[in-house]
């Protein structure tokens, strides 16, 4: 017997014991590091990639749903996510016409650490930007 098929059988008899679970697969690009590390964890544990996946985002989820109530943990986190996850590496603007914005939103990202270093409150940084577009 081929044990990649008793594997395969095993999983589908598992999986007609539950009720059938409507799943959506979210087509996105994702780090290479970190869906490596999805599937060792899932090799680890000895279940499928998805179920692993499905249990992260939850968790992840719900770390994030309570940060969205208070307001500075709220722009601490829109900090964190254009900062590590949307910005680029820089590269050529004539390779990549992205890396250009993408460069424009770093410096402005650097630009708001350095007013609040200085400044000290997100509220005083908040006067401060707005006195900065009232005047452009």
């Amino acid at each position: 017997m081929d044990l990649f098929g008793i594997k395969k059988r095993f999983k589908r008899r598992i999986e007609k014991k539950f009720e059938p679970i409507q799943r959506t697969q979210f087509n996105i690009l994702c780090d290479r590091k970190l869906a490596t590390r999805v599937r060792m964890l899932a090799h680890a544990l000895e279940c499928p990639v998805y179920c692993v996946a499905e249990h992260l985002l939850q968790l992840g989820l719900a770390e994030v749903s309570v940060s969205l109530e208070d307001q500075a943990l709220r722009e601490r986190l829109c900090r964190h996510l254009v900062q590590d996850h949307l910005l680029t590496p820089v590269t050529k603007p004539e390779s990549e016409p992205i890396s250009r914005r993408a460069l424009r939103v770093r410096n402005a990202m650097k630009f708001l650490d350095l007013i609040e270093i200085r400044a000290g409150s997100p509220e005083v940084v908040r006067q401060i930007i707005d006195r900065v577009l009232e005047e452009a």
